[in-house]
């Protein structure tokens, strides 16, 4: 495969976006529960100590604090919380222990429903496999053989929600090393990369795998020259995807031979076959990249790059929808302790760090600057 010459080499000399606005925080770290995303403009959600939901406005110099709701459920913020992305407009989310916690703004009213099938399960992530209807994949931790063989097995879950009741669509076994399997879910999809296997597509039942669906066609066309996959990203609604994939140490190249392919971040779209395959930026070998969530209307994503030399990794934000811009550079970001959150209405990105109780927000509508376009993009991502 012919190398795509774009110009965008991840290096923290790339254009900035406009410089964030920063705020205290107007909790202090050991008050707060959970920092998660709002589909309300320029604002987050807080869950505090003290059982009360609120809202994070972002929107001038001065940060604003709304109280939402306290104490809508029992024990509204116990056990172990965990962010979801928003369903809709109207929804926050959120994974408490062993249920999922939907609180629509609108009526100020939350439903609950349980993730697991035994007391011994605790859910520890969550992702929507679809909006309508409403599918969701649950990561449960399973404490059943940790007393006898202090072990902790990690299953997959997969449901249905139908109003007041949950259908149970799909269970995959992850091991039990922890962390040691990828996986994410959108587009009526679930992407499962365990350690030593090619990653895998599912329907929302985890059946069985879809070796020939046009994303994993793609994706062994694109993963050339010792790439390996480092992660990925589906869209919440539409057949795209964006791909990381990366090695870990620069090839020699060969006389004769062509230029072995750089590490870099794809688009891969396939509302036709073969899918259409777009790359979007270039970075080294040895660094490796984590993709974030797309932005709510899914046209911008967030990643984070970090190289060998264990420094703090550098953020990105880059326009990845219809049209496509130029990455921006947001600076280096804690690696740990920092939560990172797409607010509503035009695109915005919060950053909460926890260890220096702040928030940071850029604004990036009409920040990306005019870029030459990568190359036309064509089914063989030449």
């Amino acid at each position: 495969m012919e190398p795509n010459k774009d110009p965008f080499l991840l290096t923290p000399g790339l254009p900035a976006a406009a410089a964030p606005v920063r705020h205290p925080s107007p909790f202090p770290w050991n008050q707060v529960a959970l920092v998660f995303p709002a589909p309300v403009p320029d604002s987050v959600a807080v869950l505090t100590l003290d059982d009360k939901l609120w809202r994070l406005e972002l929107t001038g110099p001065e940060l604003r604090r709304v109280e939402v709701d306290d104490e809508y459920l029992e024990q509204v913020s116990g056990g172990e919380l965990h962010a979801m992305l928003p369903p809709s407009p109207t929804h926050l989310a959120y994974l408490q222990t062993r249920r999922l916690v939907l609180y629509d703004l609108k009526w100020q009213l939350a439903k609950t429903w349980s993730m697991v099938g035994r007391l011994e399960e605790v859910a520890s992530r969550g992702a929507w496999v679809s909006h309508t209807p409403q599918v969701l994949a649950v990561e449960l931790e399973d404490t059943s053989n940790y007393a006898r063989k202090s072990r902790i097995d990690f299953r997959l879950r997969t449901w249905r929600l139908e109003g007041e009741k949950r259908v149970k669509l799909g269970s995959m076994e992850l091991g039990s090393v922890v962390g040691a399997v990828k996986w994410d879910a959108g587009a009526g999809l679930v992407a499962v990369q365990k350690p030593g296997v090619p990653l895998e597509l599912y329907g929302p039942d985890l059946a069985k795998p879809q070796p020939e669906h046009p994303l994993a066609l793609a994706l062994r066309k694109l993963a050339v020259d010792g790439l390996t996959l480092q992660s990925l990203r589906l869209h919440p609604s539409l057949p795209v995807a964006l791909v990381a994939l990366g090695r870990d140490v620069t090839p020699k190249r060969e006389e004769g031979k062509e230029k072995p392919e750089d590490p870099g971040i794809w688009r891969v779209s396939w509302e036709g076959a073969p899918a259409v395959t777009v790359r979007l930026a270039r970075h080294a070998s040895g660094e490796s990249v984590t993709l974030g969530p797309l932005s709510p209307e899914g046209d911008w994503l967030y990643y984070r790059v970090l190289n060998s030399a264990g420094r703090d990794p550098q953020l990105y934000v880059q326009q990845v929808g219809a049209a496509f811009k130029p990455p921006l550079s947001l600076g280096a970001v804690p690696e740990k302790g920092a939560a990172l959150l797409w607010t509503g209405g035009a695109p915005s990105l919060v950053m909460y760090d926890g260890t220096k109780d702040a928030l940071a927000h850029w604004k990036l509508a009409g920040t990306a600057a005019p870029a030459k376009p990568p190359a036309s993009p064509r089914p063989d991502g030449k």
